[in-house]
């Protein structure tokens, strides 16, 4: 089987899954954005494995500190979890993971005076950079999909928060296609040759032209005014395309091409989702300042 057909081959597989966890049963069924948060620990949980082997096969030496690598799991759930009406269990949540770093950090001081080898700034700094960078982004999409602003209507099937989300990925899909046909027919400029020689101005140009008229387009459809769909669809597909330069930094100093293989054609999850990671953060800020509702 071609490359291209992987590649069309697990988004048609891969794509309705996505949006069967983002939509979720009805509230009376499961909690809100219950599924959607299922879909965002099992990212956070593969792509911090993803990372860890890759960072452990370019220097064997280093032991990434899997307990706290952990967080990158548990801050997402925190964050769906703050938002429930009865979050009696944060607090127990929130004393565990820092119970957990405690244990995470005596396990250093052992695992040092075991091995007779000193490597606690490694070992905890990369547990600690994964954890940050794909809890913190994650939790944000939680957030996302949890986000009311107020445009309940009795008519309206989605809610505000999932029409975010399908504003942001459309967004963003939609950059990602037309930068890569834009740039390989006319790209000249190279935006940034050390992180990835093959993207291009004229590429990134068009790919943000692209998110912005994808976003228009799902205006009748997502009900979001036009100008805050136009602004929502600029700011992610540049925010992907930066996601996307940030974790090609991460792969080019690690010799590597992609954090994975579990997705044919794609890579790996982290390969897959790195525009996502940057660009529906970014859309949850504006959606704060931005008028959502038509």
């Amino acid at each position: 089987m071609g490359e291209l057909a992987k590649r069309v081959l697990t988004a048609l597989v891969g794509i309705p899954l996505f949006l069967l966890a983002l939509v979720g049963p009805p509230a009376n069924v499961l909690a809100e954005g219950s599924t959607w948060l299922v879909l965002v620990m099992l990212v956070a949980l593969l792509g911090s494995v993803e990372m860890s082997s890759a960072l452990e096969r370019r220097d064997p030496a280093l032991r990434v500190n899997r307990l706290l690598m952990a967080l990158s799991v548990y801050l997402p759930f925190e964050a769906w979890l703050g938002a429930q009406s009865q979050a009696s269990l944060l607090p127990t949540a929130r004393l565990t993971a820092l119970g957990a770093v405690l244990v995470a950090l005596g396990w250093e001081v052992w695992q040092a005076e075991r091995r007779q080898v000193l490597s606690a700034w490694r070992n905890l700094g990369t547990a600690t950079l994964i954890a940050l960078y794909l809890g913190l982004l994650l939790g944000a999409w939680v957030h996302l999909r949890l986000l009311d602003a107020g445009c309940a209507r009795a008519d309206r099937v989605l809610s505000d928060g999932v029409r975010l989300v399908l504003l942001g990925c459309l967004s963003v899909w939609a950059c990602d296609s037309v930068a890569y046909l834009a740039g390989s027919r006319l790209g000249r400029r190279r935006v940034a040759p050390l992180l990835s020689p093959r993207k291009s101005w004229e590429g990134a140009g068009a790919g943000v032209l692209g998110g912005m008229a994808a976003a228009l387009l799902c205006v009748p459809l997502l009900g979001i005014p036009p100008l805050s769909a136009l602004a929502l669809g600029s700011a992610a597909a540049c925010a992907g395309q930066v996601g996307d330069l940030f974790e090609s930094a991460l792969k080019r100093e690690l010799g590597v091409k992609d954090f994975g293989s579990l997705l044919p054609g794609h890579g790996g999850v982290m390969d897959r989702l790195d525009s996502l990671l940057f660009a529906l953060p970014v859309v949850y800020l504006l959606s704060h300042w931005l008028p959502i509702c038509p």
